[in-house]
């Protein structure tokens, strides 16, 4: 087999990658990655509360528990409800909205810097804003409970607050990808009597695919990981609890840390499965400009 020399240049450009990325990694390291692995240990113990020294190992007690819990169930499938409304909603009006405004003008940049400025809310702030709107504009217009307040809509009132806030971080992802298709295409496309549909069809949904795979993936970990919103405005409604306000009652609240470890650690896997299950379906999707 030859020897294949690696050149000088590529060397140091990957030094210097890697050394841009250092510092980042070494924050996640020491602020997610490290804690997460340190905890998988007590999800197998009936470790009481962080103030307890108490960590008698019971093997798969805490998954098996989990498992049959009915409020974890309803906690997790309120989670995937939420996740449901929240990518599916965020992404299509965001990718709407990209539509509309890609083409640079006053308006367009006016308008994609409002549309993106929810993005910059804090979560609680714009939960409890939404909250106010609630019950002070939507029920006195149409006459009916706000959402936050009826077990059957709670869910997806959260969700209109999330995809209010985060519509429009997708419209700039979308924006980018949009602007980045070769203008050749649709010339080529016009000769050739492709309509608008068509183009659509044809030309910009399968060339943004790696701006779908970003946003869904994104949405996706994010909307699984949802506590902001329903400890903001529905602490009290158990139809509004997802599985990281169970973890965060059962670790804070129950002194059962153990199996609130548990309980993030399943969510844990879940969110990898599938982010990577999504991140592989779209990649196959992709196709190069």
């Amino acid at each position: 087999m030859p020897n294949r020399k690696v050149s000088p240049y590529k060397a140091r450009a990957f030094l210097t990658n890697v050394l841009f990325m250092l510092p980042a990694f070494l924050l996640f390291a020491y602020v997610v990655l490290i804690p997460f692995i340190q905890s998988i240990p007590y999800s197998f113990t009936n470790w009481k509360s962080i103030m307890s020294d108490t960590k008698d190992f019971v093997g798969l007690k805490n998954y098996k528990l989990m498992l049959t819990n009915s409020y974890f169930r309803d906690a997790f499938f309120h989670t995937i409800e939420f996740t449901a409304y929240y990518l599916v909603g965020a992404n299509l009006l965001g990718l709407f909205l990209a539509l509309m405004l890609y083409r640079s003008s006053r308006f367009a940049n006016f308008a994609r810097t409002m549309l993106f400025l929810p993005f910059t809310v804090a979560l609680t702030s714009a939960a409890i804003v939404w909250s106010y709107v609630y019950t002070d504009v939507y029920s006195l217009i149409f006459g009916v409970m706000s959402p936050l307040g009826d077990s059957n809509k709670v869910v997806a009132g959260m969700s209109v607050i999330a995809i209010w806030r985060d519509m429009g971080y997708c419209m700039l992802i979308y924006i980018a990808a949009l602007q980045s298709i070769p203008l050749d295409y649709y010339e080529a496309s016009k000769v050739e009597g492709a309509g608008w549909f068509q183009q659509l069809r044809y030309i910009t949904i399968p060339m943004m695919v790696p701006a779908f795979t970003s946003n869904v993936t994104l949405l996706l970990a994010w909307g699984l990981k949802c506590f902001d919103y329903p400890m903001a405005v529905a602490r009290n409604m158990e139809a509004a609890q997802t599985t990281a306000m169970f973890v965060y009652d059962y670790i804070f609240g129950f002194s059962k840390a153990g199996l609130g470890q548990a309980a993030a650690i399943i969510l844990t896997v879940v969110l990898i499965v599938l982010t990577r299950f999504v991140t592989t379906i779209f990649r196959k999707l992709e196709v190069e400009a």
